[in-house]
């Protein structure tokens, strides 16, 4: 009678003995991060962990087999806006470029009224 209750206390022991597998890392659901159309196809590359190899060569390194390892699909391209949309108007971009050369300009004459200043380069040392 004593091997029954022997067997109910023996079986935590086993499950507690055995090793813990480190769970994945989950990422929280208020992250930053947006998930992307590609966010998919990098999870499906992620799952081809060896690549494909056409034998080994003579110096033994993997031959290479032209497109053996691609995933199904194509990357979605994603619209990037950095920052405000600029006219592209020919007297707009003028303007920003004559504003630019007065800038660079007005800097290059800030710069020779220091004291120990470098001798200004020549038109042909900025080239």
């Amino acid at each position: 009678s004593r091997a029954p209750q022997a067997a109910p206390a023996a079986s935590p022991e086993p499950q507690a003995a055995q090793p813990q597998t480190p769970a994945a890392p989950q990422r929280p659901a208020t992250s930053a991060w947006r998930s992307s159309p590609n966010d998919d196809l990098v999870r499906q590359a992620e799952r081809v962990r060896q690549p494909a190899a056409g034998g080994v060569t003579t110096s033994g390194l993997p031959r290479r087999v032209p497109r053996a390892n691609l995933v199904p699909g194509t990357a979605q391209q994603q619209s990037h806006q950095s920052g405000p949309a600029v006219s592209r108007a020919p007297d707009d971009v003028r303007g920003r470029l004559t504003n630019l050369r007065r800038g660079i300009a007005q800097g290059r004459q800030a710069g020779t009224n220091q004291t120990g200043s470098y001798p200004r380069p020549t038109h042909q040392q900025e080239r």
